[in-house]
């Protein structure tokens, strides 16, 4: 497996956060502009991921109540690709009248500048941070008729050499990923989505044998007997699933404390 840098810790613990961002217009110019009528029409929030994720979940929760709140309606609007850029230009190029939400996540707006060169927007200029939404958790997950410990997982990995598929979705997922592999010592093949639904298809059909996946995408799923959860990969508490363990504890491997989705 080619050596890469682990990522920061820091990094890691910004990619948990999940931001709303308005359009490249200031709060302050909506303010000035429209402070007495706004919003006075439908709003609109672009979600850089397919229907299904967490993110998109999360914009239809707070869509919904934005939309009771205001009585405008407010739409999702899924521009999914290119690790997330698709949705940020099209926020990025959207009228700065603050009638265009963003929900970008950690990938859009600390590991894109940071791993590609010409990005085609500037997060720091195109965009206003209005709240932090919420922190997410990844899950190291299986089928439900397969491995049941980390160590099990890692076995057989080691077994089959270079024949497993490990699934993930945002650059820090995969990343996570790819540490979890090369500190266990594991050559498997990393299968790259574009979000958390497509992850959950390839997980149940069997195309990747295992995956990291957020917490919101994957709780229906093992509640559902269709998942299993190996670990977290967190040292946070999750009381929902309160005895599920740490990857690295549960794999016996220092090092592998945050990864998020």
């Amino acid at each position: 497996m080619t050596p890469f840098p682990a990522p920061a810790p820091h990094f890691l613990a910004i990619a948990l956060a999940v931001t709303l961002a308005y359009g490249p217009a200031s709060a302050q110019d909506v303010r000035d502009a429209d402070a007495k009528s706004y919003p006075n029409r439908t709003v609109r929030i672009i979600v850089p991921f397919p229907p299904g994720g967490p993110a998109d979940i999360v914009a239809r929760f707070v869509g919904q109540k934005m939309s009771e709140d205001w009585g405008q309606p407010v739409v999702i609007e899924n521009r999914a690709g290119g690790n997330t850029t698709i949705g940020a230009v099209a926020a990025a190029r959207s009228a700065p009248d603050g009638y265009t939400l963003f929900a970008p996540m950690d990938t859009t707006m600390v590991m894109n500048p940071l791993v590609t060169s010409n990005m085609p927007y500037d997060p720091l200029k195109d965009f206003t941070p209005i709240t932090l939404l919420t922190k997410n958790m990844s899950l190291v997950v299986v089928r439900s008729d397969g491995p049941r410990t980390i160590k099990e997982l890692i076995a057989r990995a080691r077994a089959n050499p270079g024949k497993l598929n490990m699934g993930a979705g945002t650059i820090t997922s995969r990343l996570g990923a790819l540490l979890f592999a090369r500190t266990a010592g594991i050559d498997v093949q990393l299968v790259p989505f574009k979000g958390s639904a497509e992850i959950g298809q390839a997980v149940l059909a069997g195309t990747v044998d295992f995956a990291l996946d957020s917490t919101g995408t994957s709780l229906p799923l093992i509640q559902g007997g269709q998942y299993r959860a190996l670990a977290k990969y967190s040292n946070r508490p999750l009381p929902i699933l309160p005895d599920l363990p740490s990857l690295g504890a549960a794999a016996d491997l220092p090092g592998l404390d945050e990864s998020s989705t």
